[in-house]
Order: structure tokens, then C-alpha cells, then sequence
């Protein structure tokens, strides 16, 4: 990981956080079994947009794929800074999650990493993509479309797990 990522820091009594943050390694871990990541990115009025992707990680980055004209897509090639959070948990005990800032490119033009990328999300989502419940007319204007792989280079990680309150004593 590169020295520039900043990681949120616990709960100390001078701490401004009310978060119990993850390990690193828990927020990692956390994020690669995990399954839906909620993007954001800026358009060209400066107001976020915000949409759900299917992503893999690797190497400390995470990727994603989607066509090119997909409004995403048009944000991050005009303004490359992103933000994104992955949570789980109902009750207020049991929520955690990670949010993370970063600059996000297309990769499109590295053909082993766009097939390693392709293979991970396949093999991640095998049980979730079930294409041929789509109707046809789906599958035969969407489905074959060229996909760009997205990587995003995380330049701060936050998290939380408010499952450790229950754990601790303070």
C-alpha cells in the first residue's frame, strides 16, 4: 500500500470519531467478500452521481467494468476522483462498512489485466449473473457490449464496525 493512504484512527478520548475503525486487514478482507460497492462520482454540474457496481479486488485497488457510455463512465474520465462505501448490518450494533476515496482510470488498454479482471468478476459473481432469465431482446442488445475495466487507487480508507462496542470496554 502506498504511503499517501491514510487510514482513520480509533477511538482515543481526544478522538473526534465515534467509530471502532477495522484493522487493515479487516478492511480489506471486509471489501473483498463483499458484493456490491456504491460508487460515486462527480458530473460535469459538480453534483455526485451515485450508482451500485459488482467490483473485485486486487493489489490493494479495486475494479470494476461497464460500457463506455455509461454516465459513470463520461464522470470519471472528466474528473477521476471518486468516493464509494461498502456496508452490511440492520441494527445499529452490528453495522460496519468501508468507504473509500480514490482516482479511478480506465485500464482498458492493459489486455492481461482487462482478462485477469474479466476472470475475477466471473468467478466472484458465477452464482449471482443469471443472464438467460433476461429476456432476449436484453441479451442480444446489451449483453455482448463492450465493457471498460475501471481500476480505482485508493487514497484513504475509512471503516467502521460497531460490532467491537458490544466487545469493548471502555
Amino acid at each position: 500500500m502506498k504511503s499517501s493512504l491514510r487510514f482513520q484512527k480509533g477511538f482515543t478520548k481526544r478522538s473526534r470519531s465515534q467509530y471502532l475503525p477495522m484493522t487493515n486487514a479487516e478492511a480489506w478482507s471486509f471489501l473483498k467478500n463483499h458484493y456490491t460497492l456504491v460508487l460515486s462520482t462527480v458530473d460535469q454540474l459538480g453534483l455526485p452521481h451515485v450508482t451500485p457496481v459488482w467490483y473485485v479486488v486486487h493489489s490493494g485497488r479495486i475494479y470494476f467494468r461497464a460500457q463506455p457510455y455509461k454516465k459513470k463512465i463520461r464522470n470519471l474520465m472528466k474528473k477521476p476522483q471518486v468516493s464509494a462505501v461498502v456496508e452490511d448490518g440492520e441494527r445499529y450494533t452490528e453495522l460496519r462498512g468501508v468507504m473509500i476515496q480514490g482516482i479511478a482510470k480506465i485500464i482498458d488498454y492493459d489486455k492481461a489485466m482487462r482478462k485477469l479482471v474479466f476472470s475475477m468478476l466471473a468467478e466472484k459473481y458465477e452464482n449471482l449473473r443469471d443472464t438467460e432469465t433476461m429476456p432476449k431482446i436484453w441479451r442480444e442488445r446489451y449483453g455482448k457490449e463492450h465493457r471498460v475495466v475501471i481500476e480505482v487507487t485508493p487514497t484513504n480508507l475509512v471503516s467502521w464496525d460497531n460490532r467491537k462496542w458490544v466487545a469493548s470496554k471502555f
